[in-house]
């Protein structure tokens, strides 16, 4: 089961004109599966892996260089937090050389792969339908003109 996610990066410089870099990129990751990277002022990990996924709710493990905005029941010791769908968790990175926020949102499960696919008779189908549709529009081009009467003056037959 994949779970989704949407995370926001926002890069803020520590001096004036205090410049702000926002990007908000989004992610699917199975359990055990890391996302997100932090890299540069000498680090180069994963910010996030997926420890689990309840429906409604996952349990992500996030760096040690990062640190929840808010503390709660929610957060563990061992750098995990829940996760709720829809709902937004903060965390922050003050070490580098411009301060970093993650705000990131369990948006819910991925739909399968199967849906995605089309079976081989579907594909078949829509291959024959197509040549069926490009076949009708040769042969009306193609046509003789029909036997129409043509169009009279109504003002000459008076």
């Amino acid at each position: 089961m994949k779970a989704i996610f949407e995370v926001k990066t926002i890069l803020a410089d520590w001096a004036p004109p205090f410049k702000k870099d926002i990007t908000t990129e989004e992610y699917t990751a199975s359990e055990n599966e890391g996302f997100d990277r932090i890299q540069g002022n000498g680090n180069d990990e994963t910010v996030f892996k997926v420890i689990q996924v309840q429906g409604d709710r996952v349990k992500v493990q996030y760096s040690n260089l990062f640190t929840p905005k808010t503390s709660g029941e929610h957060h563990g010791n061992n750098k995990t937090i829940w996760v709720s769908k829809g709902n937004e968790e903060v965390l922050s990175y003050l070490w580098g050389e411009k301060g970093m926020t993650k705000k990131i949102v369990y948006k819910g499960i991925a739909p399968t792969e199967m849906s995605n696919r089309f079976t081989q008779t579907d594909s078949n189908e829509a291959e024959e339908s197509e040549e069926n549709e490009s076949t009708e529009e040769i042969t009306d081009e193609t046509k003789e003109p029909k036997n129409e009467t043509p169009m009279t003056n109504l003002f000459d037959q008076a």
